[in-house]
């Protein structure tokens, strides 16, 4: 059982780049519920590492530990001046991959994980990374988008094992298409709506982009907003083959 220590050497400690961001509001809370029930850190210790071992190869600043877990406590206690209660992972147990793990007092977003798993030098991340800058989408939609509506997708990006299906300039295809749609929808990255032409662009061979937005030119005010997938691909059909001669084109 790791020996609990306790310091008010702040300077004894150091963040790590590819670990979350510290956030302001949840630290204020933490100082707050300090200040209620006092620092109980005692009983839940922050975890460091050795001062010699190397993260992501980096190595670590001179004599100092590196917060593993507990880094909004060790923000919150150091601006209230208190004792720092903290556990060395001396076998090296917790290796970098294993923080979005380890850390469970408050839940990681998506950004959280992208930026994490970028740090560590995770290939298919950086790529995400671009996508979801150059996109503006929710985490969902660019997940969607480069990996299929899959809960296996989420999963996958949570535990640093995302891959991409579709190729980069597939992707950046469809983002330019879908994107082409800012000016006469506002509803345009909204998940459903996104959904609904990734199934029209891979589903519907007939389907020209080009004739899609002439008719948008005309037809904007009939694109509203809908429940869901389905009724998405529905109304984009009519508005498709609005008087249009020839054969009509079905998305469904």
């Amino acid at each position: 059982m790791p020996k609990i220590l306790k310091t008010k050497d702040y300077n004894m400690f150091h963040l790590i780049d590819w670990n979350r961001d510290v956030i302001p509001s949840h630290v204020a809370a933490l100082m707050k519920s300090m200040h209620t029930v006092g620092n109980l850190t005692n009983l839940m210790p922050i975890v460091v590492g050795p001062k010699t071992k190397k993260y992501a190869n980096k190595e670590h600043p001179n004599g100092k530990h590196v917060i593993l877990d507990g880094q909004f406590r060790f923000v919150s206690l150091k601006f209230n001046s208190d004792w720092i209660y903290y556990v060395v992972d001396s076998k090296n147990q917790i290796r970098p991959e294993d923080v979005a793990q380890v850390q469970v007092s408050k839940k990681w977003s998506y950004d959280d994980y992208m930026n994490y798993y970028c740090a560590l030098g995770y290939k298919e991340y950086a790529i995400y990374a671009g996508f979801k800058k150059r996109s503006k989408w929710s985490h969902n939609c660019v997940q969607i988008l480069l990996a299929g509506n899959t809960k296996g997708a989420t999963v996958a990006f949570k535990e640093g094992t995302f891959v991409m299906l579709r190729s980069i300039a597939e992707c950046n295809a469809i983002i330019e298409m879908i994107n082409e749609f800012s000016r006469v929808f506002k509803y345009y990255k909204q998940r459903s709506f996104i959904c609904a032409l990734l199934k029209i662009i891979e589903n519907v061979e007939e389907y020209d982009h080009d004739r899609m937005m002439q008719k948008m030119d005309y037809l904007s005010e009939r694109l509203v907003r809908c429940p869901d997938t389905e009724s998405y691909i529905r109304l984009l059909e009519k508005l498709y083959n609005f008087k249009s001669t020839g054969k009509y084109v079905r998305f469904i």
